[in-house]
């Protein structure tokens, strides 16, 4: 019985003597900050990364009338502006890479040097031509991916060249 009572007034002595230990605080301030610049991209989707637009005139054996076709059209890609949310932008072409004076031009053939004119325009009855260095679009950006056609002509009366495939490269800028 002794070694009990002696155990026990050993715990109660050393509850007795445990100090209470109260917890501090200090409170600080994280800033969480993002500085957008201004900026736009063409031919792009809505995550930002940059596609080529196609425009495809398909398989033509005749220039009897004039042969139409626009970047929705069979194998075509629209345009894609994706530009910050309330910046102003203009987009335009140049003459591609076979320009010839004001006229753009596919070249290609069996000798790789026959040329096919053709026309852009920026709307679905070809009644606004875009000039060489001529704007495309004009907008505002959104903050989302904005989608254009393109729409081309080869006109009628064009002289047929040889059997081939005909490539141009247009340049499009977006300014902002």
């Amino acid at each position: 019985m002794k070694k009990f009572i002696f155990c026990l007034s050993l715990v109660s002595s050393s509850i007795m003597t445990t100090e209470t230990v109260l917890a501090a605080n200090a409170t600080g301030t994280l800033t969480v900050k993002a500085t957008i610049t201004a900026s736009c991209a063409v031919n792009t989707n809505a995550t930002g990364t940059t596609t080529n637009a196609v425009l495809d005139f398909g398989t033509q054996n005749s220039f009897a009338a004039n042969v139409d076709a626009n970047t929705s059209s069979t194998d075509g890609t629209k345009i894609g502006v994706l530009c910050n949310n309330g910046t102003s932008w203009t987009l335009t072409a140049d003459g591609g890479k076979n320009a010839a004076a004001s006229q753009r031009n596919m070249i290609g053939g069996t000798a790789g040097t026959e040329l096919i004119p053709y026309n852009l325009y920026s709307d679905s009855k070809y009644a606004t031509a875009i000039n060489v260095g001529g704007t495309v679009q004009a907008g505002s950006g959104t903050g989302a991916l904005q989608s254009y056609d393109i729409y081309g002509r080869i006109p009628a009366g064009t002289q047929l060249p040889s059997v081939g495939t005909y490539l141009d490269t247009v340049q499009l800028t977006v300014t902002y």
